[in-house]
């Protein structure tokens, strides 16, 4: 398997053409996207981080995590970082992390609206949308339902603790997105939709892509 870096990238789409792609899809096609910095502004997977880091609030206590040791996780292995954000994640009650999450989103993750608008008017014609990350599950589906697309198929990266920390695989980072759509059942999205090079091996496995400016650049 080559390297991320070693796939070609394709010049950034404009909106107009991100549009144009979406609005031609008839019913019954699917659509793959990502969704950090691709339908929002914002990682959700790294905001159970800062909530963690910034805490005693419900449900972390203080202490947990430093940002500075995540973002030095980061930078050595990004998968190995998704995966702590995935666990820090499951090891808390799930309804006040919840809260505490949504809390953050309204200040700190803000939605690609223009994006998320044609994405809602092809679901409502029929086409399939499915939103595949490597944030945490939970805080995706959360992004979802608040900023309007609670109706499309989600995979995260899940997590359980008991008896260890395992992992649903493959994971769905870098070529593991496409990976995860194949052991799932899932056709060739028709067309897939990225913002990062960690996205590029899920736009060379769609029959069209586009690869967006970064929400946060655009936002």
């Amino acid at each position: 398997m080559p390297e991320i870096e070693a796939l070609p990238q394709p010049p950034r789409a404009a909106r107009a053409q991100v549009l144009a792609a979406i609005a031609k899809l008839p019913a019954g096609a699917w659509i793959a996207a990502d969704a950090d910095n691709t339908l929002w502004a914002g990682d959700v997977g790294d905001e159970v981080v800062h909530a963690a880091a910034i805490a005693p609030h419900d449900p972390w206590q203080a202490g947990v995590v430093s940002l500075e040791q995540y973002v030095t996780l980061m930078d050595h292995s990004y998968a190995d970082g998704c995966r702590f954000s995935a666990q820090l994640l499951a090891s808390v009650d799930p309804l006040l992390a919840r809260a505490r999450l949504k809390e953050l989103f309204a200040t700190r993750v803000k939605p690609r609206t223009w994006l998320i608008a044609a994405l809602q008017e092809a679901m409502a014609r029929g086409v399939n949308l499915v939103v595949i990350s490597a944030s945490p599950l939970p805080a995706v589906q959360l992004g979802l339902e608040l900023f309007g697309l609670s109706g499309a198929d989600v995979i995260g990266l899940e997590c359980t603790l008991t008896p260890a920390p395992t992992f649903v695989e493959p994971i769905p980072v870098g070529f593991g997105k496409p990976a995860a759509l194949l052991a799932q059942g899932r056709p060739r999205p028709d067309l897939a939709l990225g913002d990062s090079r960690w996205d590029l091996p899920l736009l060379h496995h769609a029959h069209a892509a586009c690869w967006l400016i970064p929400a946060s650049d655009e936002l």
